[in-house]
């Protein structure tokens, strides 16, 4: 089996070796460097269960801040000062 480079450096798995190996959309593949001039991709195990508990949390979580009254800009200033206080009250600022 052979496969290209494109000019933004992706490339296309064969569909045999996507069917041997059970790939779908969405899983995750390891990138091992061998050697020189081999490279080896490697199906992670567990990556799908980690998308889809990813997929349930948005799901929960959707619309959760709109009623907050605070900008996204005042809100993360906020934070930053929690944050800072936090830091100087650990000795680290």
């Amino acid at each position: 089996m052979e496969t290209h480079v494109s000019s933004k450096g992706q490339i296309t798995l064969p569909v045999m070796a996507r069917k041997k190996l059970g790939l779908k959309t969405g899983d995750v593949l390891h990138v091992s460097l061998v050697g020189e001039d081999k490279v080896v991709l490697e199906k992670r195990a567990g990556a799908k269960v980690n998308s889809q508990k990813a997929l349930e949390i948005i799901r929960e979580t959707a619309g959760a801040w709109k009623e907050m009254q605070e900008t996204g800009e005042a809100f993360t200033r906020r934070l930053r000062k929690e944050d800072q206080k936090r830091l100087e009250a650990l000795g680290l600022e």
